[in-house]
């Protein structure tokens, strides 16, 4: 069957069982969105890799979310021809719902370079695989209310034109990456409601978000949150407190290395070279000759002071 469906909208349906095999044979099959609906499916199921925007929230999607992202070669760029390939299109394609920030937004016009995916509310599991950051045209990432577990990829910190990612109310551990506080055009971010520990990072972009992004969890600390960040907590620092006392230790090694070179080298030119522990000797010999001579002045001043006094009581007597 020679299929030409590019776009497919089938959300806000009362659909059930699950995406049909035929959708396979769609090669140029590009936008999906069977959001809200009764779907029992298990993931991937058959869908083109031509995907630039899959919507599948609000479904019974369920099973280990251990998708081969790397397949889904029209949200990712590898080198100019592929962009070529991917940008193809003389004008914007067609409109596609979203929700971001647990808003329903219908983006009326969609550029050839966007990519988002939404699996949210759901019943997915597993970690999320570290190939999503090869999605480098994701703008719009939302895997909330699953069940995902393990850490936040680092891979996340080279989609450098995502602008909002939602991993709430999952069950995601470990400490922030730092790379996320690299995502400059990310203006929407949620966190809340997972397991996750440590320190927010520090950075250009990760304290202009709102409490609301990190709450509920309980073990993560720092600005924006009230909860300050402390050893006796027994809560692990953040990376940059990490580096932060390692320059402080290097600068007192530094301090005690310099010392030690110090010494080793006028010692060895007291050793070698008899000139100069002559010369050293000398001016050692004077420098004590000076204190002493100072010393014995003091001396003769207070001793000189004390017959004068002396002298003047005598007189009144």
């Amino acid at each position: 069957m020679d299929c030409r469906l590019q776009y497919l909208k089938l959300s806000n349906n009362a659909l059930e069982g699950k995406i049909p095999e035929s959708l396979k044979s769609c090669r140029s099959l590009q936008f999906v969105n069977v959001g809200n609906n009764m779907i029992d499916d298990t993931f991937p199921c058959s869908l083109s890799s031509t995907l630039r925007v899959l919507v599948l929230h609000s479904n019974r999607f369920h099973g280990e979310e251990s998708i081969d992202f790397s397949s889904w070669r029209a949200m990712s760029i590898r080198s100019p021809g592929e962009y070529s390939m991917v940008n193809m299109f003389n004008s914007s394609s067609s409109s596609v719902a979203l929700i971001i920030k647990g808003l329903h937004l219908e983006l009326q016009k969609i550029l050839p370079d966007f990519g988002s995916i939404d699996f949210s509310s759901n019943s997915f599991y597993g970690e999320i695989p570290n190939a999503v950051g090869d999605l480098t045209l994701l703008h719009h990432v939302n895997f909330s209310h699953n069940a995902l577990n393990g850490s936040i990829p680092k891979s996340f910190g080279r989609l450098r034109g995502l602008e909002s990612l939602d991993l709430s109310g999952n069950q995601l551990a470990g400490l922030i990456p730092v790379e996320l506080g690299e995502l400059t055009f990310l203006e929407v971010l949620n966190l809340s409601y997972n397991k996750l520990v440590g320190m927010i990072p520090k950075g250009r972009q990760l304290q202009t978000f709102p409490v609301e992004s990190f709450e509920g969890n309980t073990g993560l600390c720092g600005f924006p949150l009230r909860e300050s960040c402390s050893h006796s907590d027994g809560i692990d620092s953040d990376h940059d407190d990490v580096e932060e006392k390692r320059e402080i230790e290097w600068e007192y090694v530094s301090v005690a290395i310099g010392y030690v070179v110090a010494l080793g080298i006028i010692v060895w030119l007291l050793l070698f070279y008899r000139s100069f522990s002559v010369k050293y000797f000398d001016i050692l010999d004077e420098v004590v000759e000076e204190i002493c001579d100072g010393r014995n002045r003091r001396q003769r001043r207070a001793r000189a002071r004390a017959r004068r006094v002396e002298a003047n009581r005598a007189r009144r007597q």
